[in-house]
């Protein structure tokens, strides 16, 4: 076999292998949904975004109420400023620096708690949600369910929008 024929034979060997690729892709079945608004909608998502506002609301109160109470400790020092000692004055300052950073430590603490919350609604309900996905593509046959929001072009697709909503018993 000469150089020539190994070329055309490769040539043609990717030649088919390109067309068998072309075949197969048509006959995937496609669908789409905006997952985004699909997920939101869910009756379960609004109910945990409301319980998470509920929950961010109590952080901040605990949160403002502890920088109210050094707001004050802070003016009722600057009011009897006069009366003290330099050394009571320096005391004073440095208990205040140790407040403020105990009261950063707080807000990151509380923000961290804020998070952990978040994901811990959010997760069984994300996993419901893909499995609702899953099962409508098993069901009804699709190799691919694109989300629209990233589908700039859809010819033969189909919108699953709403057996999705049916999977998820809205």
């Amino acid at each position: 076999m000469n150089l020539k024929s190994i070329i055309k034979s490769g040539l043609l060997l990717l030649a088919f292998v390109c067309l068998a690729t072309v075949n197969a892709d048509a006959q995937q079945k496609i669908g789409h949904t905006n997952s985004q608004i699909l997920f939101a909608d869910m009756p379960a998502t609004k109910a945990a975004k409301s319980q998470l506002e509920d929950y961010s609301k109590q952080l901040n109160d605990q949160y403002t109420a502890k920088e109210k109470t050094l707001q004050q400790k802070l003016a009722d020092a600057q009011k009897k400023a006069n009366e003290l000692t330099p050394n009571q004055i320096k005391e004073l300052e440095t208990d205040f620096q140790k407040q403020g950073l105990e009261l950063e430590k707080t807000r990151q603490t509380l923000e961290q708690d804020l998070l952990k919350k978040e994901q811990e609604l959010m997760e069984p309900l994300t996993k419901k949600f893909t499995d609702a996905i899953a099962a409508v593509a098993k069901e009804n046959g699709y190799s691919y369910i694109i989300d629209s929001t990233a589908l700039l072009h859809g010819v033969d697709s189909d919108d699953v929008t709403s057996l999705i909503k049916t999977k998820l018993g809205m």
